[in-house]
C-alpha cells in the first residue's frame, strides 16, 4: 500500500556524469544521479539537484524537490538539506 514520506532521507550512492553524448540530457551535464535512503527505508534512484555536484558525498542529507516535467509527469529529485 500507500505510505506518506517524508520527503528527507542521505545519499547512499552516486555518481556524477560528465559526458553523455549522444543524448537528451547533453545540456544538463555535469549530472548526478543517486540512491537516496529515505528516512521511511526505502531507496529510490533519482538526481541531486541545487548544488555543485563536486560536493554531493555519502550520507549527505536531502530533501525532495518536485520537477514537473510536463502536464502529466513530475520527477523526484533531491537538493541538500539546508
Amino acid at each position: 500500500g500507500w505510505i506518506e514520506a517524508s520527503g528527507k532521507g542521505t545519499v547512499y550512492a552516486y555518481t556524477v556524469v560528465h559526458n553523455n553524448s549522444p543524448s537528451a540530457f547533453l545540456a544538463d551535464v555535469p549530472y548526478v544521479v543517486a540512491i537516496v535512503r529515505l528516512d521511511e527505508g526505502v531507496q529510490m534512484c533519482t538526481n541531486i539537484v541545487g548544488c555543485d555536484p563536486a560536493a554531493v558525498r555519502c550520507d549527505m542529507p536531502v530533501t525532495v524537490v518536485f520537477d514537473p516535467i510536463d502536464d502529466e509527469f513530475t520527477l523526484p529529485k533531491f537538493k541538500p538539506l539546508q
